[in-house]
């Protein structure tokens, strides 16, 4: 219930200086509006599906199957002495070796990730972002220069609300 009350209250302190764009022009609170709206959800959207994404793969991680050759070389009692050896006499292709296997784990990673970056939590506020700018530019409403403001502003505001609700 507190973190209700701190994101109510801190989006009526916000909004409260943003209402004054009215008087300038309705098509620069407009503008603002939009653009602040769509990337504070864009932002809030990336970081939940991010952090959902972290959360699965922490839980699926089992550190006792990681054992690289880095643990290896460090072992203070010296229980792989022969294999350290041969690895530093190897370490050009080792090298070549890791470079392999980084390359073609490009794609695995790719898709293992796609779930936080095709997640729904970023597909809607980005719709909302286009469609939101095409409206505003067919009704004669854009206002750039409050639009590129406002963008900037949603970023912060975005990674605040995230900060507070999520991280």
């Amino acid at each position: 219930m507190t973190r209700i009350k701190k994101t109510a209250l801190f989006i009526v302190l916000l909004h409260f200086p943003i209402v004054l764009l009215m008087v300038i022009s309705q098509e620069v609170f407009v503008s603002f509006e939009i653009a602040m709206l769509s990337t504070a959800m864009i932002t809030m959207g990336s970081l939940y599906a991010y952090r959902n994404m972290i959360r699965i793969r922490v839980e699926d991680v089992d550190l006792e199957a990681h054992k690289d050759s880095i643990d290896m070389m460090d072992d203070p009692y010296a229980l792989y002495e022969e294999e350290r050896n041969d690895e530093i006499a190897d370490v050009k292709e080792m090298i070549k070796a890791e470079k392999g296997r980084q390359s073609q784990a490009i794609i695995k990673n790719t898709v293992k990730n796609s779930s936080a970056w095709v997640s729904a939590y970023r597909l809607i506020p980005y719709a909302f972002f286009v469609l939101g700018f095409i409206a505003l530019q067919n009704n004669q409403m854009l206002h750039l220069l409050a639009y590129l403001i406002g963008l900037g502003y949603g970023i912060v505001i975005g990674y605040l609300l995230s900060r507070e609700w999520f991280i």
